[in-house]
């Protein structure tokens, strides 16, 4: 887990997350629109940013 500000987002995370395109660029963009829209962004706030683990793939 990593609680940063949001613009201290790296672009390991951001290529991490898999969406869009991958870049930091993106990530950046397309998130900022979503907190925008919430009415709550800044490139201060803090963000929580949580990784996942795969430990077992099971087939269906």
């Amino acid at each position: 887990m990593h609680l940063m500000k949001f613009s201290e987002m790296t672009a390991e995370l951001a290529w991490k997350e898999g969406e869009g395109d991958r870049s930091l660029l993106n990530w950046q963009l397309d998130h900022q629109r979503f907190f925008e829209r919430e009415g709550t962004f800044s490139p201060d706030m803090e963000i929580v940013v949580i990784e996942f683990k795969v430990v077992e793939n099971i087939p269906a």
